[in-house]
């Protein structure tokens, strides 16, 4: 009896082995197709809209329907904890080579613990920091700080403004030497801070804004999108030529336009060349402007490169 058991078992062994096709798991290898797609969903499909069509390849069309976009460039500012201040007209503010979330942190330890101004109340959403009331000139005055992310990535810059309260509102008081000698005072008490490792998670919504885009018209041609005002745009763009070290021949703030001339050392054409490329700036909205050039369809690749390269020291 015993012999038989296993005899029995090692046929049945064996003929899973020689029959792959027996196993549970490889049932879906003898079925059959008996119905069509059609009848499966139970409709005539050549009636259905394709989403996603398919470009017949026997038809002439345009090229670019098969050309993958380009990626979208990303540039770092440099790791060495660089700290400016600047000033626009009326506009003051403090550049850091450091994200917003570790920008936050700093600068409310620094008016907390080394500065005669003390934080009224601080929104890590938006970025802004109100001090405490300062009586001065018989009228109650105070600080505004905005923390925004800079045109650099992995920058920041913090607005400085100074506020006085008149006809039961708050209104930009115009007190230069004050508002330039608390700006200076802040920039010192943060470069004394020294390096920051660490990051304010409350505050890290204010890293994921970009400033500075690239983007491709409906002509084909890349420009590139400024969050900032025109005033910073211009001074922006101008300070970017020089790095790059653009052969500035003319520009017209009121028309928006730096001219330069681009010689074919530079890669852009053929030996011996020079050519005259016109790069402007243009208001769209209150801080919103375009960087586009000026130049034929045929040289699309030239606008391709220039635009990289402003945009390489812009972000």
């Amino acid at each position: 009896m015993k012999q038989l058991f296993l005899l029995t078992l090692v046929i049945a062994l064996t003929s899973c082995a020689s029959n792959p096709e027996n196993k549970k798991s490889n049932k879906y290898l003898s079925a059959q197709d008996n119905e069509n797609v059609e009848e499966v969903l139970g409709q005539n499909i050549s009636k259905s809209i394709d989403m996603y069509p398919i470009p017949n390849t026997s038809v002439a069309i345009p090229k670019k329907v098969y050309e993958l976009p380009l990626p979208k460039q990303f540039f770092s500012s440099e790791s060495n904890n660089e700290l400016r201040l600047h000033k626009l007209g009326e506009i003051r503010w403090i550049y850091l080579s450091l994200e917003p979330s570790k920008v936050w942190p700093m600068l409310q330890e620094y008016l907390n613990e080394k500065s005669e101004l003390n934080i009224s109340k601080a929104n890590p959403k938006t970025g802004e920091i109100f001090t405490d009331e300062i009586e001065r000139n018989n009228s109650k005055n105070r600080f505004v700080f905005k923390i925004e992310s800079g045109l650099q990535r992995e920058s920041t810059e913090i607005f400085i403004s100074y506020e006085v309260f008149k006809e039961n509102r708050w209104s930009k008081n115009v007190d230069n030497e004050y508002i330039k000698t608390i700006s200076t005072q802040i920039l010192n008490g943060l470069s004394e801070l020294g390096s920051v490792t660490g990051t304010s998670l409350v505050a890290l919504n204010l890293n994921t804004v970009d400033k500075t885009e690239v983007f491709i018209d409906e002509d084909g041609f890349s420009k590139i999108r400024l969050m900032v005002n025109f005033p910073r745009a211009w001074s922006a763009l101008q300070r970017t030529l020089s790095i790059a070290e653009f052969n500035v021949s003319d520009f017209d703030r009121d028309e928006g336009v730096f001219i330069t001339k681009i010689k074919s050392d530079e890669g852009f054409f053929g030996r011996g060349e020079t050519k005259e490329v016109k790069i402007f700036v243009e208001k769209i909205a209150q801080n919103e402007t375009i960087i586009s050039i000026l130049l034929g369809e045929e040289d699309k690749e030239i606008v391709q490169e220039i635009i990289s390269q402003i945009n390489q020291v812009l972000s």
